[in-house]
This record gives C-alpha cells, structure tokens and sequence, in this order.
C-alpha cells in the first residue's frame, strides 16, 4: 500500500480508501490510484481485508483465503465451463485468493465435500451453473460457508446468485434485429428445459416485444437425446412433422435460437435456415453467427465477488435477503 500510494502521489489512507472505492477521494484520484496498482501488480492480503473488516465493525475475524468453485453436476469439460472457471479463477486471484474446484461427484453426499473445506479452513463457496434441470435440491450445510450460485438454477436454499439476464437478452436481440430491415417476420425456437430454468425470461421478453403474432412465432422443443422435437410423449416422427409444417406456415426471414441442440433438432426435422437469417441467443467465443455474448466469465467474476463480500463482513450462511445480480450480455457481430 505504502508503494501504490508513492507512485500515485498521494498519502496512505487516501491510497486505501481509493482502492476501497471509496466516494470520499475524488474519481480522478481513485482512477489514479487504481492505475497505479494495476501497474505494480499490488492485489490485497484478504486475511488483512477481512481483519481490518473486523476491526471497523468491532467483530471477530473471518479466516481463509481460498475459495471453492464446486459443479454441483457432471458436466463435460466444455468450452462454457473453460470460460466460467476461467472467469471465476482471475477475479478470485485478483481479490487475492486463490480458487480451487471441486465436483461433487467425486463425493458419496455433497455434505462429505463440506467437511472437507471446513477441515481445509475454505469457508467461501461458489456454486458452477447447473446445465441439465431447472431444480437441484443440494444437501448442504448451509450455515458454515459464505456461498453464491452462478446462473439461474435453484439449488433448493435461497442463496445470492448472479446469473444471465435472459429477459433482457431477447429484449437486445429484438431491438438489433429492428434495425434490420431485412427481416421483419423473425421465429424463435428455444428448448424448453433451457427456457424453464431461465425462469422463462426468454419466453416472456419474445412475447413482450416480437410483435402481435409473437405466440404464433415461438416454439418451444425438447431438445434432449432421442426426444421427438415436441416432447417425449409425441414420435419422433410426427413431432419433426409438426415442426416442419409449422415453419412452412410461418415463412419467416429470421430465426432465433439458444444454443446448438436446437439448431441441431432443426436440422434433423430437415430445417435450414439461411446463414443469413440465424441468430443465437447463446453465442460462444469466435462463433460467426451474430446474437447474444451471455459473458458468463463476467457473470462467474460477479458471484466471487458476492462470496467475497460475505467473507469480509464474516457474515456465513443463507442471505437475507439474498442478493441476485443480473447481466444481459452484449449483441455481437464480430
């Protein structure tokens, strides 16, 4: 601290509440501050963040400077996994923890796992996004750790969360493709389960803002393994007939969807579309088709730094109220 604030110009206590974000130093300062910290490679002690936490609260001291990144699920290692990890990693490091994850399939019960970073003195936990189910009723000890959940999956307790504004998504998309002449009769397709473990965001901003025939231009398909496009109750057969008759009556210029398993249940039911014509609600790094950068690494970032705001006030176990921070990502092109 007593380097940053020589290279900044500016006295010791200026130099803490400016890295604090303090609204008492002037923007300028701060700006002047953080840069030269950035320039230095200064990041905080966090058992000292937390003891001088302590200390101006008169409590006790919060211990621990790891954090846990645990996959409440068996995922494969996927390219969303590298960023959210990835994301989660630098900002845990940059606040001055290390970050270390875990799966709790590799556990009997998730409450083995808990033991353990009790025993290994972790007290702060990130949750990983849940990919496959909308509700994950987790076995947890929640009153020993300072938690937050990254996406929009409930794990069955009410944590902190942040997690991908899908609402807020459509709602951008929508207004990108009004400023595309181009295409004025837009369809959506969205897996179902996707978009019920968004709490139906997607569904509600497409009715809110495509237009009068918008429930006629949204389908909702299941897009799981050996399911028909409408629903496993339905053959595959007849469901891929419906879905085809379906786009054929609605003619569209333009089609939404959220990830690549719909795009893919498209094309087996013999749809598609024009390069052209495709935008993605989910668009991954270095993919050409132009929609939605959810930025889950900066989704990932904001829950560490939820978990982080927790430990430094020694605060453990469920919030209340728990706090959900919401992040709509970016219309891409590029």
């Amino acid at each position: 601290m007593h380097d940053v604030a020589r290279a900044a110009g500016v006295a010791i206590a200026t130099a803490s509440y400016a890295l604090r974000g303090s609204a008492k130093i002037p923007a300028a300062t701060t700006a002047r501050v953080r840069a030269a910290a950035e320039r230095l490679g200064y990041r905080p002690n966090p058992r000292f963040a937390e003891l001088m936490s302590a200390v101006r609260r008169g409590g006790p001291l919060a211990s621990g400077d790891r954090l846990a990144l645990v996959w409440p699920e068996t995922i494969v290692r996927s390219p969303f996994a590298r960023l959210v990890a990835e994301g989660a990693r630098i900002r845990a490091e940059t606040r001055g923890y290390a970050l270390e994850e875990f799966r709790l399939s590799a556990y009997r019960r998730p409450g083995r796992l808990a033991e353990i970073l009790a025993a290994r003195g972790i007290r702060g936990v990130v949750f990983a996004p849940v990919l496959a189910q909308a509700r994950l009723t987790l076995d947890w000890p929640w009153d020993g750790f300072a938690m937050a959940v990254i996406g929009s999956a409930d794990l069955g307790a009410p944590l902190s969360r942040a997690a991908h504004h899908h609402y807020e998504a459509m709602r951008l998309a929508l207004e990108a493709l009004a400023r595309r002449p181009a295409f004025r009769r837009p369809v959506a397709v969205l897996d179902a389960a996707t978009n019920e473990r968004a709490h139906r965001g997607w569904q509600a901003a497409w009715l809110a803002y495509a237009g009068p025939l918008a429930a006629e231009r949204l389908r909702l398909i299941d897009t799981s393994p050996g399911a028909a496009p409408d629903g496993p109750a339905r053959s595959a057969a007849r469901g891929f007939r419906d879905l085809t008759d379906w786009w054929q009556a609605s003619a569209p210029d333009a089609l939404f969807v959220d990830g690549l398993a719909t795009l893919a249940t498209l094309r087996s039911a013999g749809i598609e579309p024009p390069p052209a014509a495709l935008f993605t609600l989910s668009r991954a790094p270095g993919d050409p088709t132009p929609g939605i950068a959810q930025g889950y690494d900066i989704v990932a970032a904001h829950a560490v730094d939820l978990v982080i705001a927790q430990l430094q006030r020694n605060e453990r176990g469920l919030p209340c109220p728990p706090r959900s921070l919401l992040f709509p990502g970016e219309w891409r092109e590029d």
